[in-house]
Protein backbone atom coordinates (compact mmCIF):
# COMPACT_ATOMS: atom_id res chain seq x y z
CA UNK A 1 0.00 0.00 0.00
CA UNK A 2 0.98 3.38 -1.17
CA UNK A 3 1.34 5.63 1.82
CA UNK A 4 0.37 9.39 1.66
CA UNK A 5 3.03 12.01 1.67
CA UNK A 6 1.59 15.82 2.54
CA UNK A 7 5.35 17.43 2.02
CA UNK A 8 4.42 18.11 -1.49
CA UNK A 9 1.44 19.97 -1.23
CA UNK A 10 0.80 23.65 -0.75
CA UNK A 11 -1.68 25.26 1.13
CA UNK A 12 -4.38 27.39 0.22
CA UNK A 13 -2.45 30.04 2.79
CA UNK A 14 0.70 29.72 1.47
CA UNK A 15 -0.56 30.29 -2.35
CA UNK A 16 -1.88 33.22 -1.42
CA UNK A 17 1.24 34.21 0.56
CA UNK A 18 3.22 33.91 -2.71
CA UNK A 19 0.57 35.87 -5.23
CA UNK A 20 0.79 38.53 -2.16
CA UNK A 21 4.34 38.85 -2.48
CA UNK A 22 3.99 38.30 -6.09
CA UNK A 23 1.77 41.64 -6.66
CA UNK A 24 4.66 43.40 -4.45
CA UNK A 25 7.22 43.05 -6.78
CA UNK A 26 4.66 43.77 -9.54
CA UNK A 27 4.36 47.07 -7.77
CA UNK A 28 8.34 47.46 -7.55
CA UNK A 29 8.64 46.63 -10.76
CA UNK A 30 5.96 49.37 -12.02
CA UNK A 31 7.57 52.02 -10.01
CA UNK A 32 10.93 51.84 -11.66
CA UNK A 33 12.54 54.27 -14.58
CA UNK A 34 12.97 52.66 -17.96
CA UNK A 35 16.46 52.64 -17.44
CA UNK A 36 16.22 50.25 -14.68
CA UNK A 37 13.44 48.00 -16.14
CA UNK A 38 15.79 47.48 -19.67
CA UNK A 39 18.47 46.22 -17.46
CA UNK A 40 15.77 43.45 -16.03
CA UNK A 41 15.23 40.02 -17.97
CA UNK A 42 11.69 40.31 -18.74
CA UNK A 43 9.60 39.65 -21.34
CA UNK A 44 6.94 41.29 -23.57
CA UNK A 45 4.01 40.67 -21.95
CA UNK A 46 5.00 41.88 -18.32
CA UNK A 47 6.65 44.89 -20.17
CA UNK A 48 4.41 45.60 -21.83
CA UNK A 49 1.76 45.58 -18.78
CA UNK A 50 4.29 47.70 -16.76
CA UNK A 51 4.39 50.70 -19.28
CA UNK A 52 0.60 49.80 -19.33
CA UNK A 53 0.74 50.79 -15.56
CA UNK A 54 2.37 54.21 -16.32
CA UNK A 55 -0.59 55.73 -17.46
CA UNK A 56 -3.16 54.11 -14.54
CA UNK A 57 -3.94 57.12 -11.61
CA UNK A 58 -6.45 55.51 -9.74
CA UNK A 59 -5.66 53.72 -6.98
CA UNK A 60 -8.10 50.79 -6.98
CA UNK A 61 -6.95 50.70 -10.75
CA UNK A 62 -3.35 50.56 -9.68
CA UNK A 63 -3.73 47.87 -6.95
CA UNK A 64 -5.67 45.64 -9.69
CA UNK A 65 -3.11 45.79 -12.03
CA UNK A 66 -0.61 45.21 -9.90
CA UNK A 67 -2.50 41.77 -9.56
CA UNK A 68 -2.66 41.28 -13.19
CA UNK A 69 1.16 41.79 -13.25
CA UNK A 70 1.45 39.71 -10.37
CA UNK A 71 -0.13 37.17 -12.44
CA UNK A 72 2.19 37.37 -15.52
CA UNK A 73 4.62 36.89 -13.05
CA UNK A 74 3.51 33.44 -11.58
CA UNK A 75 5.01 32.15 -14.98
CA UNK A 76 8.52 30.81 -15.22
CA UNK A 77 9.35 34.56 -15.65
CA UNK A 78 9.59 35.21 -11.70
CA UNK A 79 12.32 33.13 -11.36
CA UNK A 80 15.08 35.12 -13.34
CA UNK A 81 12.80 38.55 -12.55
CA UNK A 82 12.73 38.43 -8.62
CA UNK A 83 16.42 37.53 -8.15
CA UNK A 84 17.18 40.53 -11.02
CA UNK A 85 14.90 43.05 -9.13
CA UNK A 86 16.41 41.85 -5.71
CA UNK A 87 19.99 42.62 -7.06
CA UNK A 88 18.93 45.35 -8.36
CA UNK A 89 17.89 46.95 -5.09
CA UNK A 90 20.91 45.80 -3.36
CA UNK A 91 22.49 48.58 -1.91
CA UNK A 92 25.87 46.33 -0.96
CA UNK A 93 26.78 46.88 -5.24
CA UNK A 94 27.80 50.23 -4.80
CA UNK A 95 29.33 49.61 -1.17
CA UNK A 96 31.67 47.21 -3.60
CA UNK A 97 32.30 50.29 -5.91
CA UNK A 98 32.94 52.63 -3.22
CA UNK A 99 35.33 49.45 -1.38
CA UNK A 100 37.25 49.17 -4.42
CA UNK A 101 37.91 52.50 -4.81
CA UNK A 102 39.59 53.04 -1.18
CA UNK A 103 41.94 49.84 -1.88
CA UNK A 104 42.70 51.34 -5.10
CA UNK A 105 43.94 54.63 -3.25
CA UNK A 106 45.85 52.63 -0.59
CA UNK A 107 48.19 50.81 -3.31
CA UNK A 108 51.44 52.26 -2.93
CA UNK A 109 52.13 52.89 -6.67
CA UNK A 110 50.19 51.94 -10.36
CA UNK A 111 51.71 48.84 -10.69
CA UNK A 112 50.25 47.31 -8.01
CA UNK A 113 46.58 47.98 -9.30
CA UNK A 114 46.62 45.36 -12.23
CA UNK A 115 45.39 43.11 -9.58
CA UNK A 116 42.59 45.53 -8.71
CA UNK A 117 41.90 46.14 -12.05
CA UNK A 118 41.21 42.39 -12.96
CA UNK A 119 38.55 42.23 -10.53
CA UNK A 120 36.89 44.48 -11.68
CA UNK A 121 37.23 43.60 -14.98
CA UNK A 122 35.86 40.19 -13.94
CA UNK A 123 32.96 41.75 -12.58
CA UNK A 124 31.86 43.63 -15.53
CA UNK A 125 31.41 42.59 -19.00
CA UNK A 126 31.30 46.09 -20.61
CA UNK A 127 34.95 47.53 -18.66
CA UNK A 128 37.58 49.17 -21.19
CA UNK A 129 40.93 47.77 -19.76
CA UNK A 130 42.77 50.95 -21.05
CA UNK A 131 40.42 53.60 -19.88
CA UNK A 132 40.42 52.26 -16.49
CA UNK A 133 44.04 51.50 -15.80
CA UNK A 134 44.19 55.68 -16.65
CA UNK A 135 42.08 56.36 -14.40
CA UNK A 136 43.57 54.04 -11.63
CA UNK A 137 47.19 55.49 -12.63
CA UNK A 138 45.49 59.68 -12.44
CA UNK A 139 44.13 59.17 -8.89
CA UNK A 140 47.25 57.35 -7.43
CA UNK A 141 49.61 60.09 -8.77
CA UNK A 142 47.38 62.76 -7.57
CA UNK A 143 47.45 61.81 -3.80
CA UNK A 144 47.71 64.00 -1.56
CA UNK A 145 47.52 64.52 2.45
CA UNK A 146 45.70 67.12 4.02
CA UNK A 147 48.30 69.62 4.36
CA UNK A 148 48.85 69.80 0.59
CA UNK A 149 47.81 73.00 -1.48
CA UNK A 150 44.21 73.67 -2.39
CA UNK A 151 45.19 73.04 -5.89
CA UNK A 152 46.72 69.68 -5.25
CA UNK A 153 43.90 68.53 -3.54
CA UNK A 154 41.00 70.01 -6.18
CA UNK A 155 43.10 68.13 -8.70
CA UNK A 156 42.46 64.64 -6.35
CA UNK A 157 39.29 65.19 -5.95
CA UNK A 158 38.08 65.71 -9.42
CA UNK A 159 40.12 62.80 -10.34
CA UNK A 160 38.39 60.41 -8.04
CA UNK A 161 35.07 61.68 -9.18
CA UNK A 162 36.07 60.82 -12.94
CA UNK A 163 36.64 57.20 -11.63
CA UNK A 164 33.74 57.60 -9.89
CA UNK A 165 31.49 58.17 -12.44
CA UNK A 166 33.31 55.69 -14.85
CA UNK A 167 32.63 53.10 -12.12
CA UNK A 168 28.37 54.15 -11.85
CA UNK A 169 28.43 54.02 -15.20
CA UNK A 170 29.24 50.39 -15.33
CA UNK A 171 27.03 49.71 -12.50
CA UNK A 172 24.35 51.52 -14.28
CA UNK A 173 24.89 49.70 -17.50
CA UNK A 174 25.54 46.05 -16.71
CA UNK A 175 22.72 43.83 -17.18
CA UNK A 176 21.70 41.56 -14.07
Amino acid sequence: MEQYNDDELVSKSELKREMEQLQEYGLQLMSLKPAELARLPLNNALLLAIEESRRITAHEARRRHAQFVGKLMREEVSQSVVPALLELKNPQRLRWLMDWQDRLVDLPNARAAETLIDEMMSRYDATDRQQLRNLCRNIISARVDREAPAAKQDKYRRERKKLSDYLNSLEKNQPL
